[in-house]
């Protein structure tokens, strides 16, 4: 069963309908959502993806990546990407630009792809919804920065190598990611002292 070939919903209905399908993926097929990414998939202006469109089909939660992969013998890539898209995929929407960053940051752009192909083909919206288009264009025209704190950075204010010092840049990431990736000196500087502070002992 090729899901990536141009129009295959018709012979997956029939699947369906014929009590074919569920056999093969061990679970119930999801044919709306598997409709709709390819019609997300041509105004993403992506080619057919068959990772993705087997995600749209039979992928919700993590239980059903690792179905698949045992049942259809996929790679473990192609696992690890089922996996990724079924990690809270619903919490993805569209009109948040800063959200869409936070994300395309945390997972870079394949997996960025993936997800919210997935989330866009189960929301209510059509394909031609232009709030999700712009976030599936997202990798398109921004690049995720570089983390520009470094241990070097907390040593200066006092902090010893060691465990302390990783959470220091751990909490520092995730403020700078929730501040949208800020650059100058002075929210850096801010963002570091707090970090040191939050992991400092009282």
């Amino acid at each position: 069963m090729d899901v990536a070939c141009p129009i295959p919903s018709p012979a997956l209905a029939v699947m369906a309908e014929s009590g074919l399908l569920v056999p093969v993926l061990g679970g119930v097929p999801d044919l709306a959502a598997f409709s709709n990414m390819a019609k997300v998939e041509a105004a993403a202006g992506v080619q057919a993806d068959a990772v993705q469109r087997l995600g749209a089909l039979g992928v919700r939660i993590a239980e059903d990546a690792e179905r698949l992969w045992q049942r259809l013998r996929l790679s473990n890539a192609e696992h690890e990407r089922l996996a990724s898209m079924a990690q809270e995929w619903w919490r993805v929407s569209s009109g948040d630009d800063k959200a869409g960053r936070a994300l395309l940051y945390r997972l870079g752009p394949e997996r960025f792809g993936d997800r919210v192909l997935l989330a866009w083909a189960r929301s209510p919206a059509t394909a031609h919804d232009t709030a999700w288009q712009s976030l599936a264009g997202l990798p398109a025209h921004w690049v995720a920065p570089t983390f520009p704190l470094k241990a070097a950075d907390f040593i200066k204010r006092g902090m010893r190598p060691g465990p302390a010092l990783g959470a220091a840049l751990h909490e520092a990431e995730a403020a700078w990611i929730a501040a949208d990736f800020p650059t100058d000196a002075e929210a850096l500087a801010a963002i570091a002292d707090a970090a040191v502070g939050e992991v400092r002992p009282m």
